[in-house]
């Protein structure tokens, strides 16, 4: 078997017992189809049953057996674009409605939401609505994920600003005018972005990448996702006040807005201070009336709708969004002269997004009770991307609070259908009614920005943190305040440097542990077995007289072996006995040792040794670390007789090595001195011939 498959399946059973008993070449073959399908291959006994098995393989690959090949390549094509498996056995009667409502839902909130976070993004915000279009599409046809909504991002958007701010200086941006020199490079600085990040990710679907979101916990998220916060919150202050600021570094921004103060729109900023109040309303009236409501009330567009009316019916003077263009924009190349200075933010930005998406769509696949692939998200991610470039999108990525009301609303039933009814109509919207956005005030997309702010500030995360760990609340502040005061990409950059430093020192300085047995002696008849715990954490847990239990909490290796050392020493230096017997080192938590760490080994065998100390092994796993210690000869240097796979049997070696030597010294003292009492020899005297106390006994 190449690779791991379900023994207990009825189907496979069945099938390779068809393949290996029966005489009917259809019935071989039709299992040799299913078994290639499932990564299986075949070999029978003989050399001429193993070449006409080949044969037929290699006959069903090349297309000789046209069905079983069509079977073969169908079942590849439907892993590699989802929509082949859901979409014929779409049920119409449960899916359908709830994923009409979800898509009409869902369209009404990325239409404001869009805008804002375009601009957010540093375009302007007609490019929000095209970064609301053709990315969810692919991701329809190729993303595994059913409910995800892929799209804008607040996180991502201030990440892609940030970027090409830090790559690309420019003294304006396209919010103070979409026609300006500097805008149309942002804008090429932007989408070329998008497109690298698409090409990143096909790499590291190739390179099987997917592990990197391993490395990044859910401190550092929640620490940049907060400095993130703090960024949005400095770039839109603005547009709160009405005013106009220069761009730079966080207390630049700060400096910018404090000396325009003066020039506030106090019109702006109440249309601001309306528009959120509004918001935050409507948004507890959804969660208050949750159950009654079929759906719930698209606040960020019914506040779209009536701040825009009021300032178009009494023509007053704030910062607007002014002319969109209508209609869809053509695809087309973007310019390539900024390319070197953005591999790099391009490669942060892609790693980032991804992490964050990821994580959306598999947080939605537990709940809704389906597995999300991560090689397939890059698939996924990586043409939505490129298509989505050359389309006006900027780096598309999956919203948390978008997918999880998909969720809500169509629950088990959903697919991803609901894409392509949000899409629609957004299209609808950019082609015929961009004109009535003419007098949207900016203080209202950033009132939006700001409500969905509050979801991604998690200072109570900190305080939870500080108390329960200390090491991830460092994380958490590292990641928030490089993310304030450095930016998005240096932030992240940080952080996960940090992380893996985390993760190095716990490699490098793991726990080590002086064991104790439950119950004492008597703990290994119990019934519920040899339970060995940490003598420190538990005061129900003896040692026993003469022996040392030895716990290492990791794999051992070359970063570690000095401190295993180190530890191992130290707890015989703390012994609190005079005579030391057995050591025996618990391996539970030892997977694989490394042929540097097999030379300590030999060096501390040697050590005990010249003590006259013996040296046990318990729960040793033997088939991980055979090829290792069969080459290096330590099971010749120690004695494979020293290795135990469960505890008991390292104790009852070690007690019986205890007793031996303590019987061997006991007879060594009587035979050198001349014990009399009253004229008679000790070992005649009927008062003190009697079995001394053994010391593991007392300590029961």
């Amino acid at each position: 078997f190449r690779e791991p498959f379900h023994r207990e399946n009825p189907r496979t059973q069945r099938d390779l017992k068809e393949a290996f008993t029966q005489n009917d070449t259809a019935a071989r073959r039709g299992s040799m189809s299913w078994a290639a399908r499932h990564g299986i291959r075949f070999a029978a006994r003989g050399k001429s049953s193993i070449t006409n098995t080949r044969t037929e393989i290699k006959e069903m690959m090349k297309g000789k057996d046209d069905k079983s090949g069509f079977q073969c390549d169908l079942a590849t094509l439907k892993k590699f674009v989802p929509i082949l498996t859901w979409l014929p056995n779409y049920d119409r009667a449960k899916s359908l409605r709830v994923d009409l409502i979800a898509g009409l839902v869902i369209a009404f909130m990325v239409i404001p939401q869009g805008m804002a976070y375009g601009m957010l993004a540093g375009m302007p915000v007609e490019y929000g609505l095209y970064s609301s279009m053709v990315p969810p599409l692919i991701y329809s046809i190729f993303g595994g994920a059913a409910h995800l909504s892929l799209g804008t991002n607040a996180p991502i958007s201030i990440l892609v600003a940030d970027s090409v701010t830090a790559a690309i200086p420019t003294d304006t941006d396209c919010s103070d005018d979409p026609n300006s020199e500097d805008c149309q490079r942002i804008l090429d600085a932007t989408l070329l972005i998008c497109l690298l990040s698409g090409f990143f990710y096909m790499l590291f679907m190739i390179l099987r990448f997917s592990i990197i979101t391993s490395f990044v916990p859910d401190p550092v998220l929640s620490g940049f996702t907060t400095g993130a916060s703090m960024i949005i919150i400095t770039s839109n202050t603005k547009h709160v006040f009405g005013v106009t600021t220069k761009r730079g570094m966080i207390w630049e921004v700060w400096q910018s807005i404090i000396e325009e103060l003066p020039n506030t729109n106090w019109t702006a900023f109440a249309f601001f201070i309306l528009s959120y109040m509004a918001l935050l309303s409507i948004k507890e009236i959804n969660r208050k009336y949750k159950a009654k409501m079929p759906v719930p009330i698209p606040e960020q567009l019914v506040v779209l709708v009536v701040c825009t009316g009021i300032v178009a019916a009494f023509n007053l003077d704030v910062p607007k969004v002014k002319d969109i263009p209508s209609g869809l924009r053509k695809p087309q190349l973007m310019n390539f002269d900024d390319i070197n200075v953005l591999i790099q933010p391009a490669l942060v930005c892609s790693i980032v997004t991804y992490i964050l998406t990821f994580n959306v769509a598999k947080a939605l696949g537990e709940k809704n009770g389906y597995e999300v692939d991560g090689d397939q998200e890059f698939i996924a991610n990586s043409i939505a991307a490129v298509c989505g470039s050359l389309t006006g999108s900027y780096l598309p990525s999956g919203s948390f609070s978008r997918s999880a009301l998909v969720g809500e609303i169509t629950g088990k039933d959903g697919t991803p259908l609901h894409n392509v009814f949000s899409v629609l109509v957004v299209g609808l919207v950019v082609m015929f009614m961009t004109p009535l956005l003419y007098h949207m005030p900016k203080a209202i997309m950033a009132s939006i920005i700001f409500v969905a702010l509050k979801n991604m500030i998690n200072i109570a995360t900190a305080r939870k943190l500080y108390k329960v760990s200390k090491q991830e609340w460092t994380l958490w502040m590292i990641s928030f305040v490089s993310t304030t005061l450095l930016g998005v990409t240096y932030g992240i950059l940080i952080s996960i440097v940090a992380s893996l430093g985390l993760l190095v020192k716990f490699q490098a300085r793991p726990a080590t542990r002086v064991m104790g047995l439950l119950g004492g002696e008597g703990g290994l008849t119990s019934k519920y077995g040899t339970v060995c715990l940490d003598v420190k954490e538990f005061s129900a847990a003896r040692e026993l007289y003469g022996i040392k239990i030895f716990k290492f909490e990791a794999d051992l290796h070359f970063a570690n072996k000095d401190w295993f050392d180190q530890k191992l020493r130290k707890m015989d230096e703390r012994c609190q006995w005079d005579r030391l017997y057995a050591v025996i080192i618990d391996c539970s938590a030892i997977n694989t040792i490394d042929l540097t760490c097999v030379k300590l080994l030999e060096r501390i065998h040697r050590r005990y040794q010249e003590k006259n100390v013996k040296l046990l092994f318990a729960n040793w796993k033997a088939q991980s670390m055979q090829k290792v210690f069969e080459s290096s000869g330590l099971y010749e240097t120690i004695g494979e007789e020293n290795f135990f796979l469960k505890m008991r049997g390292a104790l009852e070696v070690g007690l019986a090595r205890a007793r031996k030597r303590q019987y061997e010294e006991e007879s060594r003292c009587m035979d050198e001195e001349d014990f009399e009492v009253e004229g008679q020899d000790f070992l005649g005297s009927s008062e003190h011939n009697r079995p001394m106390p053994h010391p593991i006994d007392s300590v029961l």
